[in-house]
């Protein structure tokens, strides 16, 4: 048994005043041109995605400490093939991406910060083949890094929306036979999935898999809809439906309601015109307080979107400028890919006018706080209380682990002594940076 900290040091820490606290100014980071973050941890701390400057499209993992570090594996120069996302875990010690087989063929692969590469297949599943040099391809990764999702190729030439885990292999989430369907994204625990799946005439409509049951998210044909982005507990999905009232494929919030999704069409922005242009929203905070996407205007120009509950649908542009955002003169936000689940980070796609560049840009809106487990901008009691409850459970892989295991403080994925003396030291500071 593991030597145990005497909690009852303290059953509730002495009582703070909070007055006037003045968090920190938003900031900036753009990473070199032609290396793009496409997945943030919980608190943006960790980034990942691909190295496109070279075209090997390699994946990557990113710290601020550590900058860029190549993973390996990589598919497009060796084999001319390459598909999927990568996505990493909340803690940022694992991360999913489409890889190279050791029988070099397209495949999923999940890295881990102690392990390295797993890949999930060969050999694919009892349904599934090898087609055109792959397998299948990663879409996104649970929070607690154990679940990749995506597709794997069936010998009909189908994708077939799928899920891994190391304990189950790879499985199919169900789907209309005879159609292709994807699996995008998970939430924390790989319980809820979101995609798409094809319709009669080849369209893409937004689906989601909750416990082994599929749901129809929307069947009104706009030719290309999906979901996208998914929060921790699978209550709400994000992605893009058809609006039969404006002929737009528009930016949509899906919320379980016990029994299914009820659908919010939140819209697109202003000059957006039917057939020509559509609004997808790409992700969700944990609380639905805010999400982020991409306006696709016509002639293939684009313009990042903001989605809260106070403004509705509004530009990149005007959001930064409403938080205190800066970014250089001459650039413009192209998209606003993803936001992390706490809602601290925003990652977007920059686009210099002088250089005709792009980057990705790490925009802080507000500093880590580690020890916030309730992100409400304070380390305190309910803190205290939240940390207790996890430092029993020990292990963040128990199913019984509550919180997202945030107060795994060292990302070791447990909660124990060491992170005790780390939280201690956050809770002195009582205000968040």
């Amino acid at each position: 048994m593991r030597p145990r900290l005497a909690l009852c040091v303290a059953s509730s820490f002495a009582a703070i005043a909070f007055a006037g606290a003045a968090f920190a100014a938003p900031t900036v980071t753009l990473l070199p041109s032609g290396e793009f973050v496409s997945s943030l941890s919980y608190d943006g701390t960790v980034a990942c995605g691909n190295i496109v400057w070279d075209g090997s499209y390699e994946t990557f993992r990113w710290t601020a400490a550590g900058g860029i570090v190549r993973l390996g594996r990589d598919t497009v120069i060796p084999i001319g093939r390459g598909a999927g996302t990568p996505d990493i875990s909340y803690n940022g010690n694992q991360v999913s991406a489409s890889i190279l087989s050791s029988d070099f063929q397209l495949t999923q692969g999940l890295w881990d910060i102690g392990n390295g590469w797993t890949e999930t297949m060969p050999p694919p599943p009892a349904d599934g083949a090898l087609v055109d040099d792959g397998y299948g391809s990663a879409w996104g990764l649970s929070g607690n890094g154990q679940v990749v999702t995506g597709f794997f190729w069936s010998a009909a030439y189908r994708a077939i929306a799928s899920s891994w885990s190391e304990s189950s292999g790879v499985l199919a989430l169900g789907q209309t036979a005879g159609r292709s369907a994807r699996a995008n994204a998970t939430n924390y625990d790989g319980s809820v999935t979101c995609g798409w799946e094809e319709g009669e005439t080849g369209s893409w409509f937004p689906r989601a898999w909750r416990n082994g049951t599929k749901y129809e998210l929307s069947n009104v044909d706009g030719g290309v809809t999906a979901a996208e982005g998914i929060n921790g507990d699978g209550s709400l999905i994000v992605g893009s439906s058809a609006d039969e009232n404006t002929a737009l494929n528009v930016a949509t919030i899906w919320t379980w309601n016990g029994s299914g999704y009820d659908a919010q069409q939140v819209g697109a922005l202003p000059d957006t015109l039917p057939g020509f242009g559509q609004a997808i929203l790409l992700a969700i905070t944990n609380d639905g307080s805010l999400a982020v996407g991409v306006n696709q205007y016509s002639w293939g120009n684009t313009e990042g979107m903001v989605w809260t509950q106070g403004t509705g649908l509004i530009s990149a542009a005007a959001y930064f400028a409403m938080v205190g955002v800066v970014l250089p003169d001459g650039y413009a936000v192209a998209d606003c890919y993803n936001v992390s689940a706490d809602g601290s980070t925003i990652n977007a796609t920059i686009f210099d006018n002088e250089t005709f560049n792009y980057y990705s840009a790490i925009i802080r809106l507000r500093q880590p706080c580690p020890g916030d487990l309730n992100n409400d901008g304070q380390v305190d009691d309910s803190d205290f209380v939240s940390f207790a409850a996890q430092y029993d459970v020990l292990e963040c892989a128990s199913a019984s682990m509550t919180g997202y295991c945030r107060a795994d403080m060292n990302s070791d994925e447990y909660v124990d002594d060491a992170d005790f003396v780390l939280f201690a030291q956050a809770y002195d500071q009582l205000v968040c940076p």
